[in-house]
């Protein structure tokens, strides 16, 4: 029974990304689907998926899938140009960071930020790092074909999961707040909204979402508890 609450506690913090201590094998998920404007209500399909994982000690990996099927996007000729995301751990150069040697979608610049500001009037709450890929005139640029993904690492000493899911970002500009990041792509067209911007992020989940998963798992523990004293 206890192998069975480990497993259905790591897809609840898998939910609303944001593990309290870190351990390797230790996963949160980001769906960026929500547009970076004022103007914006829900339902959109998502842009792309962020998948973090804690592969060993001092080591973080970074998986970003786009959703190619969104019909936003412009086949052989979208691409997906950047992503600036939360962060509060140890100061980075280009030493922390690498691509194995299977990595999808080849990255041109990575670079860490002490200061707040973000993309799209964004602000940090502490720091934050950003992912360039190469430009769309460059035969490497990260489309559709051949790339279904793009994969890095984070890694030093002080550094784990909890310094990118334990942070937040925020506006005064009356958009989606607050948020883990921002993805840029382009061209990306829906019907609405139209026109599309180029930056959408990845959300917060609401206090009550949290609320409603922190009860959940206590049913859980109560139910398991309950089976083991039959």
């Amino acid at each position: 029974m206890k192998k069975k609450l480990a497993i259905i506690t790591a897809s609840i913090l898998s939910i609303v990304a944001a593990p309290l201590f870190a351990s390797v094998g230790d996963t949160a998920t980001y769906k960026f689907d929500l547009p970076a404007t004022s103007s914006f209500s829900s339902g959109y399909p998502t842009v792309a998926e962020l998948k973090i994982t804690e592969t060993a000690a001092g080591v973080v990996t970074f998986e970003l899938t786009p959703n190619w099927a969104s019909p936003g996007f412009s086949h052989n000729d979208s691409t997906v140009n950047r992503l600036d995301f939360v962060y509060q751990g140890p100061a980075l150069t280009s030493a922390n960071f690498s691509q194995p040697a299977i990595h999808g979608a080849d990255i041109d610049k990575f670079t860490y930020h002490s200061d707040i500001t973000m993309d799209s009037s964004y602000k940090s709450d502490d720091q934050h790092i950003v992912i360039d890929w190469f430009a769309h005139n460059k035969s490497n640029r990260f489309d559709d074909t051949p790339y279904t993904n793009s994969i890095w690492t984070i890694s030093g000493t002080g550094v784990d999961i909890t310094d990118f899911t334990g942070t937040k970002a925020t506006t005064t500009s009356g958009k989606p707040e607050p948020i883990f990041g921002i993805i840029s792509v382009d061209p990306y067209s829906l019907r609405d909204p139209h026109p599309t911007p180029s930056n959408w992020v990845s959300a917060v989940p609401e206090p009550e979402t949290y609320a409603m998963l922190l009860i959940g798992l206590g049913l859980i523990g109560f139910t398991l508890r309950h089976q083991r004293s039959l």
